[in-house]
């Protein structure tokens, strides 16, 4: 059923499709829907909850093979690749409707648990790796608008890393 609501989200946006829509493509009876979700809205969280869960583990696939800063760097770019090879998704997904602002951010938290762990001399690893998330998704937005700029908002971000990372 997730599949069939992602290429539903994709295709119409988060009002443009049914319950009877994501049954129909994902060929299940409507009942077999609400055993899972109570309604749209819990399957929209379960679509960005997917989502996240995808874009943090390939994350940290990446960043298990290095270290140090380099780690961290890997991090960095495979955010980048995951959101832009996403970016309808995404964009569909978190700037459309209501998404809880209290919600954890697991990017965040993944990203700062790495620094935590790392011997890295990180003083704050929460703050450190919220204003890396913040750079990453902005050169991201960036990007998506502007294709030709990616190699130098990479080299930028590596270097913003670098800079906070010592």
């Amino acid at each position: 059923m997730l599949d069939a609501a992602e290429s539903l989200v994709v295709r119409s946006g988060l009002d443009g499709f049914t319950v009877d829509d994501v049954t129909t493509g994902a060929g299940v009876a409507k009942g077999t829907f609400y055993l899972h979700f109570s309604n749209k809205a819990g399957l929209i969280d379960a679509l960005r909850e997917r989502y996240l869960h995808r874009f943090v583990e390939a994350q940290m696939t990446a960043a298990a093979h290095a270290s140090g800063v380099a780690q961290i760097e890997q991090w960095l770019r495979v955010g980048v690749t995951e959101y832009l090879r996403e970016i309808r998704l995404h964009d569909v997904l978190f700037h459309s409707g209501s998404v809880e602002r209290d919600a954890p951010n697991q990017a965040v938290d993944a990203l700062a648990g790495l620094l935590a762990d790392s011997e890295l001399p990180v003083e704050d690893p929460f703050a450190t790796a919220v204003i890396l998330y913040s750079a990453m998704h902005g050169a991201t937005d960036h990007i998506a608008h502007a294709p030709e700029d990616q190699q130098r908002m990479l080299a930028v971000l590596v270097k913003t890393c670098r800079a906070l990372l010592g």
